[in-house]
């Protein structure tokens, strides 16, 4: 029985079996690389149920075995796409013929492994340490190019709200190397970037690097090229982030989680200072009418040119 087949069998007998064995169906459905990779202890743990209810599981679905279940999950992780194009040719194929229901639930539950496997993974400790590193930055520098940008831009923008040292490295007219001239000592890069890693990323944290700063860096792997080294350095704070995805391209969605959780813990420590430059922040906006509030009386259907004082 080949992945498809067995994955559709489980689909077609779900609400038939008992709700122990949905709950193993569910997790194995939601974590394929998981069943392929982890022992069925490990998995059964992950899962929230004993070891013999995979056994179950696999016997009730006519795989006979648990080994025989899990072959067709491996045999998916060796023969997988690699390319975006033949990752998009796979999702077609996976969607076809009314399956994107199941295919949505797939995108739910793999963004929500991601985000727990990421939180999990790194713990409070490491997520505070990184916040601290760069609420103490004389300068903080933000790059995340191209897939990954969305993320660098909501951080920068964020942060913005409460500090006004951040520096955006977008690369924006060619200018990366001249945004970065002034690094040195005291000074944090936040570097984001995911596989396939942007060259300019790559560059722009080993600048920082031989020129005396610290480095925060968000990645999907302990071996990513732009980390320092697998073990770190004391310079270098890392946070390993969870990008599996059914689709073409590799999600971000634990990416904006995490960034959203080191802003908030360095609002949570900022003091009156981060409040102050929040509530002048919100008072600059104001004055220039950033944020819909209403048609102003007297002009209805008509468009306002705000005022700017």
């Amino acid at each position: 029985m080949d992945f498809d087949t067995l994955t559709s069998v489980m689909a077609e007998q779900f609400s038939r079996l008992s709700p122990q064995l949905q709950h193993a169906a569910r997790h194995a459905l939601d974590r394929p690389d998981d069943v392929a990779l982890m022992s069925m202890r490990g998995l059964a743990a992950g899962a929230g149920v004993h070891p013999s209810t995979m056994v179950r599981l696999a016997r009730t679905l006519g795989c006979g075995s648990y080994a025989r279940f899990r072959e067709p999950f491996q045999q998916r992780l060796r023969v997988r796409p690699g390319g975006y194009l033949d990752r998009a040719r796979d999702l077609q194929a996976r969607g076809a013929g009314g399956a994107g229901q199941a295919l949505l639930r797939e995108v739910l539950g793999t963004v929500e492994s991601n985000l727990r496997e990421t939180f999990d993974a790194n713990g409070a400790g490491n997520f505070i340490a990184c916040a601290r590193a760069m609420a103490a930055a004389r300068k903080l520098y933000v790059v995340g190019l191209r897939s990954v940008f969305p993320v660098a831009f909501f951080f920068h923008y964020a942060y913005r709200m409460f500090r006004d040292n951040a520096v955006l490295l977008d690369g924006g007219g060619g200018a990366m190397a001249d945004d970065l001239r002034s690094f040195g000592e005291g000074d944090v890069i936040f570097a984001i970037s995911f596989d396939p890693y942007t060259f300019e990323t790559v560059r722009a944290v080993e600048y920082a690097r031989h020129h005396g700063g610290q480095s925060v860096v968000m990645t999907d792997s302990p071996v990513s090229p732009i980390l320092q080294s697998p073990a770190g350095g004391a310079k270098e704070h890392r946070l390993i982030i969870r990008t599996e995805s059914p689709s073409f391209f590799h999600s971000i969605s634990a990416g904006i989680t995490a960034a959203e959780a080191l802003i908030a813990l360095m609002i949570a420590e900022g003091g009156q200072p981060a409040l102050d430059s929040i509530k002048e922040s919100e008072g600059q906006l104001d004055t220039f009418h950033a944020y819909w509030h209403g048609k102003p009386e007297g002009h209805a259907g008509r468009k306002v040119r705000p005022a700017i004082k």
